[in-house]
């Protein structure tokens, strides 16, 4: 077999063919070559490597995985990056498939055995503080023992280690058919929510079919909320207390953990393999359950013309009978009770409603509708402007009315079709004047026709969704700050709409909304437009610290020389270094005396060169740039303790070997908890500090902080401090920027 053309390679792996594609990573069948098994390799999708939170997600279904040793659940043997940058993670080939491709419904043994499996995995899980939250057929796989392994924790949520909640509250994730009602409600979950799942899988493996089904994902999580559980059939009757038990609503009512579901299974086993009835009761049971199999519609058709042909034998016979006879009424005839009633109760009713009733009283015909004229009055109240109101005097209701005549009448369907062009300009112009409630009562029209005409596949309705979604990220796209969402505030009521409308959009827009208390409650990255990445510092709750945000990396060459061109600004004079009798003869920050690429930070910049970047750089984003004081970059520098701090100078240190003489590129040394990288060991940085005493207001030097690539590894890296005048550069000193927050934006809005 040929090797699969990638975009790019796994160390280690061969990859054979692709096993599958989800919504966020594809999996791969691979050989590990050092040891020549077969394993999946799962890898995350191209698309989604610049998503932040999805990278978090696939990083979180790993570690989740890789916590869980159970002998039903899916474990993982290594985690990793692409030669391309992708992460992905190997786990075992099992090649027998899912559970969503067989079918086991005259096989209860098994389905006790794969529900016992589950639900043990499950207990384990859930033991560990960890819900699945996605319990579903397409994710029971069966190993090369034909063994049931519960595997894709992707959107699992964890209750400790500290690991990362990838869905923000509020949002609804996982699959609509499975989902418990308190997961459809968006509600917080325990085990409880996965148990009712497993009850969903369980009545679908049992009947074949899904418990509440609908023509859309609301239809169907409203009924998991609102409709009573289903009954089974007859021949499966057993399960039905387990059934209801599983699948009920609130979650105090259900099995309260995995030991209360295995107990329940072992009752059941013990009546599905209790010894079969003796004597007439087997005769009876055997006939009830035989006829009960039967299908609905066939079993009445075969009673009806049973019972048909009994009355034609009767009428024959009449003529041949003395004396005269008395017909009896429909509901005293014993005989056809008697025989319906040898099937069962509902076949008796079939029967006796197959009998001729008495003649009674004729009702008055319905008022007959021409739906020709309905569609002329439509068009006529279109014509005229009254496309929605008054009300039952529009086009649309009119249009709907030849609708529920001819469903398929195709001037109504295109009369309604048109409406989505005034719709999207009503819209529109209720987003552009801020009035909120006019815009959701339009949208609320829009979906509304769609589903009741069908329309939801129609051109005309992708153009009113493309109408509003461009509406909205020109809302979006006023919001510079990140922390400040008085500009999408507003637009808070319109979330429950655009998750029917543009899920998609509704999700960038709530995370909108969210990242200002995510990022000041445990940090993340963001930037600015026409700025650096940015890692958040979180405040310090025992000093006091106010939270800020610093670069991730030190301005690289290719930054500053885009700031030098726009403004003109010439180079200042640098030296090798500040030791005695270090040169400085025509060294700059374009020639530092050794090869830098625009990707190497940006070296010989004076003080000055470095307060006139940040200048610089807060007029292009209007946010506040400046350099950090020693406090902050003390408080942001410390390391892992397993994370030796070193220049790229030492050689005598195996983790310090990058293979560069003098600095490397910017993000190669390990990163900080709060995901900054290169605070040691390429090159220090000026900061805010003046040295000494101010003359005149004004400060002379200034210091610098941190090791570069001319230190070596005994330089303690919190300690060294070095002071500069501040029109002077260094070969090994540069920058990086410090972005302040305001604590009056960062306050999310009330929803």
């Amino acid at each position: 077999m040929t090797n699969l053309k990638l975009p790019f390679e796994i160390q280690g792996y061969r990859i054979v063919r692709r096993l599958g594609l989800g919504g966020m990573a594809t999996v791969y069948l691979a050989i590990q070559r050092s040891l020549g098994r077969p394993v999946a390799v799962k890898v995350l999708a191209t698309d989604h490597t610049q998503s932040e939170e999805l990278v978090k997600r696939f990083e979180h279904e790993a570690r989740t995985i890789a916590r869980l040793d159970h002998p039903h659940i899916v474990n993982i043997f290594d985690v990793g990056r692409t030669s391309s940058g992708q992460i992905y993670y190997t786990m075992p080939y099992l090649p027998n498939g899912d559970l969503a491709t067989r079918n086991l419904r005259e096989d209860q043994a098994r389905i006790l055995d794969i529900m016992r499996a589950l639900a043990d995995a499950l207990g384990y899980a859930h033991e560990h503080g960890i819900v699945h939250r996605d319990v579903k057929p397409e994710n029971v796989l069966f190993d090369k023992l034909d063994r049931p392994m519960l595997a894709d924790f992707g959107i699992a949520l964890s209750d400790s280690l500290h690991m990362p909640r990838v869905t923000r509250e509020g949002a609804t994730i996982g699959s609509s058919g499975y989902m418990s009602p308190e997961q459809a409600r968006s509600q917080p979950l325990d085990g409880r929510s996965d148990i009712y799942s497993l009850g969903v899988l369980c009545y679908e493996l049992l009947t074949g079919e899904m418990p509440f089904r609908g023509p859309d994902t609301l239809s169907v999580a409203l009924a998991h909320i609102e409709k009573p559980v289903p009954r089974l059939p007859q021949l499966r009757r057993v399960w039905q207390p387990f059934i209801d038990k599983a699948l009920a609503k609130r979650p105090e009512v259900r099995y309260q953990d995995a030991e209360e579901v295995l107990a329940a299974l072992d009752a059941i086993e013990a009546r599905v393999n209790a010894p079969p009835a003796q004597g007439p009761t087997k005769w009876w049971n055997n006939l009830v359950e035989r006829t009960v199999a039967i299908p609905r519609r066939t079993r009445a058709l075969a009673i009806g013309l049973l019972i048909t042909i009994a009355l034609a034998g009767l009428v024959a016979l009449l003529p041949h009978v003395p004396g005269p006879v008395a017909v009896t009424p429909r509901a005293e005839v014993p005989a056809v009770r008697e025989a319906a009633s040898i099937v069962s109760p509902a076949a008796a009713d079939a029967a006796a409603s197959s009998l001729p009733s008495p003649a009674a009283p004729a009702e008055p015909p319905p008022p007959v509708v021409d739906p020709e004229r309905l569609l002329a009055e439509a068009k006529d109240a279109a014509a005229k402007g009254r496309l929605f109101a008054p009300k039952n005097d529009n086009a649309a209701d009119r249009y709907l009315a030849v609708l529920h005549i001819d469903p398929h009448r195709k001037e109504a369907i295109a009369g309604l079709d048109a409406m989505f062009e005034p719709l999207g300009e009503r819209t529109h112009e209720a987003i552009a004047a801020a009035d909120i409630a006019a815009a959701g009562a339009t949208i609320d029209r829009a979906l509304s026709l769609a589903d009741e005409a069908a329309l939801r596949k129609s051109k005309l309705f992708a153009a009113y969704k493309t109408s509003v979604h461009e509406d909205i990220e020109h809302v979006r796209n006023q919001v510079r700050d990140p922390f400040d969402v008085r500009a999408i505030a507003p637009l808070v009521p319109l979330l429950p709409r655009l998750e029917k409308l543009d899920h998609d959009q509704a999700r960038a827009l709530k995370a909108d909304l969210d990242r200002p208390s995510v990022l000041l409650g445990r940090g993340g990255r963001f930037h600015d437009r026409g700025g650096p990445e940015l890692a958040v510092v979180p405040s310090d709750t025992n000093d006091g610290d106010r939270p800020y945000a610093l670069g991730t990396t030190d301005i690289t060459r290719g930054a500053f020389a885009q700031f030098a061109n726009s403004t003109g600004r010439a180079p200042s004079r640098c030296r090798e270094s500040q030791r005695l009798f270090a040169r400085s003869k025509d060294l700059s920050w374009r020639d530092p005396g050794f090869a830098q690429d625009d990707d190497h930070p940006v070296v010989c910049v004076s003080w000055n060169d470095a307060y006139a970047y940040a200048d610089w750089l807060s007029q292009r984003t209007g946010q506040h740039y400046r350099l950090p004081t020693q406090q902050e970059w003390l408080r942001a520098a410390p390391i892992s303790a397993s994370a030796p701090a070193c220049g790229s100078g030492n050689f005598n240190n195996d983790y310090c070997k990058d293979g560069f003489e003098h600095t490397a590129p910017v993000g190669h040394f390990p990163a900080t908890r709060y995901g900054l990288s290169d605070m040691v060991g390429n090159v220090g940085v000026w900061t805010s500090d003046c040295a000494g005493v101010r003359e005149s207001g004004n400060c002379r030097e200034h210091v610098i902080r941190g090791l570069s690539w001319h230190d070596d590894r005994d330089s303690g890296y919190l300690q060294r401090e070095e002071t500069s005048g501040n029109d002077i550069g260094y070969a090994t000193t540069g920058f990086r920027v410090l972005r302040e927050i305001s604590a009056d934006n960062a306050r999310p809005p009330k929803s």
